[in-house]
């Protein structure tokens, strides 16, 4: 998340997904929606492509192998206050290490300076600014909206989430008619504490460069969705680098829905469903720049991922 150029873009997701607020997530598949404004506070969050600073270290442990520009890297991390209490962790709950290639301005300067030369098993303390983290508290970040646009029961203190991967907004005022939104990370303007842990490092695979689809099963070769139509669809996503299930409509018994050609999904699903005709099953490769590009998707599509999606194009309803 940038701390200024994003705001329009957050500021026109916030209004576009009003109706979504103050839930977890939209129905249907999260990871197929578009992603200008779905970051996970506690991982997605940390992706910064500011220039990083002077940062003060200590490093506590080491083990074997290191970290250089270019590579895979996966990583835990704890966030402490400048008091020392622990904020967050990606070792709570399903403990998932954050995966990203190093060097590539894919995260906070916090951790893109820190990991060069980290050794897999390395443990390492840094005290951070908040110009290396999660940047300063920005007026702009405060925005007002119709209060029409949000939730009933919603008041002044009341956490929203925004989006499919709920980043965290705040009520901080309220009239008849409109209220006032903080956009500000919670963490804004604060000083901090970083652990982080090196998992592993391994060299990044060579990245797709265009969209390509491989047709498994042949459609109709007549019916062709167009822009506006709304398309059923089965499909089973993977990371290309590893092969790893991320969602499948097929484990859930219910297939997707979506309108072609109007953004509710990835550029990759709406230029390539588009090329599909009824009936017909396709390997979808979608380069990262038509997924989710360096943002990723919260923890579970790491960023600059390509995508492998296996896609059944089942109905075409024309509007």
């Amino acid at each position: 998340m940038r701390r200024t150029t994003a705001m329009p873009k957050l500021v026109a997701a916030l209004t576009a997904t009003a109706a979504a607020l103050a839930i977890l997530s939209i129905n249907g598949p999260t990871h197929l929606k578009s992603a200008t404004a779905t970051i996970k506070p506690r991982i997605g969050a940390i992706r910064r492509s500011c220039l990083p600073h002077k940062l003060r270290r200590s490093v506590m442990a080491q083990a074997e192998g290191t970290a250089v520009a270019g590579d895979r890297v996966s990583m835990h991390f704890k966030i402490f206050s400048e008091e020392g209490d622990e904020i967050s962790s990606t070792e709570m709950g399903e403990g998932q290490p954050i995966v990203f290639t190093a060097g590539q301005g894919q995260m906070m300067p916090a951790i893109e300076k820190n990991v060069i030369g980290m050794k897999s098993g390395e443990v390492k303390s840094v005290d951070v600014t908040p110009d290396d983290a999660f940047g300063p508290v920005s007026e702009e970040n405060i925005v007002k909206l119709p209060r029409d646009r949000l939730p009933e029961g919603v008041d002044v203190g009341s956490v929203l989430r925004m989006g499919t991967q709920g980043f965290p907004v705040r009520v901080t005022d309220m009239t008849d008619t409109e209220a006032t939104i903080d956009m500000n990370h919670p963490l804004a303007g604060k000083n901090l504490k970083f652990e982080l842990k090196l998992v592993d490092a391994v060299e990044a695979p060579p990245a797709l460069t265009e969209l390509s689809i491989e047709t498994s099963q042949e459609g109709d070769g007549e019916s062709f969705p167009k822009t506006g139509d709304k398309v059923v669809v089965h499909y089973t996503g993977s990371l290309v680098e590893n092969g790893k299930v991320f969602d499948s409509s097929r484990d859930r018994g219910q297939p997707f829905e979506f309108v072609i050609g109007v953004g509710q999904v990835i550029k990759g699903w709406d230029e390539g469903v588009a090329k599909m005709s009824k009936g017909q099953r396709a390997i979808l490769k979608i380069p990262a720049d038509l997924g989710y590009g360096q943002m990723g998707a919260g923890n579970v599509i790491p960023p600059g991922s390509d995508l492998q999606f296996d896609v059944e194009l089942i109905d075409i309803k024309s509007e």
